[in-house]
């Protein structure tokens, strides 16, 4: 793992030593899925392929390897991350997380928009799945000059309405 770092690269503005590191390097364990994803995120802009292999769920690993994130998060320069939704209720044993994960390709700035799904089991949160670009649950009809949903501060025609 790389050395310590000043601020998280998942975006929470804590020191990394006191976010996502505790749990990358397996001395603490994500009370809720959110942390969960966030640490996720951490651990494929540090290239941390065994972290993201144990907390994503064997039953839905679905020919996935090793080696495939390593490629990715090798190949992929993450910027930041927005998460938009966390829905979880005390002591409920699944989760959705809903984020965009912003990235640089071409000299563009892209993002990958997903509402995942994790399971508690025992004492440990696992990624199961996604969807990719999912409908917002809202009925609202967003204009071209509103803010954009995802937070981004941007107005919606220079951000998701791309």
């Amino acid at each position: 793992m790389k050395e310590s770092m000043d601020t998280c690269p998942c975006g929470s503005g804590k020191a990394f030593s006191e976010c996502c590191e505790p749990f990358i390097r397996r001395t603490s364990k994500p009370h809720t899925a959110e942390q969960l994803m966030r640490s996720r995120f951490s651990a494929y802009t540090l290239n941390e392929v065994d972290y993201l292999w144990e907390t994503h769920h064997p039953n839905y690993r679905a020919g996935l390897t090793k080696e495939a994130i390593s490629h990715s998060a090798k190949n992929t320069d993450w910027t930041r991350l927005d998460v938009l939704d966390h829905q979880w209720t005390e002591n409920s044993t699944t989760a959705i997380v809903e984020f965009k994960a912003f990235f640089n390709e071409n000299g563009k700035e892209q993002n990958l928009h997903e509402r995942s799904n994790f399971v508690k089991e025992g004492d440990q949160w696992l990624y199961t799945d996604g969807d990719f670009n999912p409908q917002r649950a809202s009925n609202k009809t967003i204009g071209r000059n509103d803010p954009c949903p995802c937070g981004s501060g941007k107005k919606y025609k220079k951000c998701c309405g791309r």
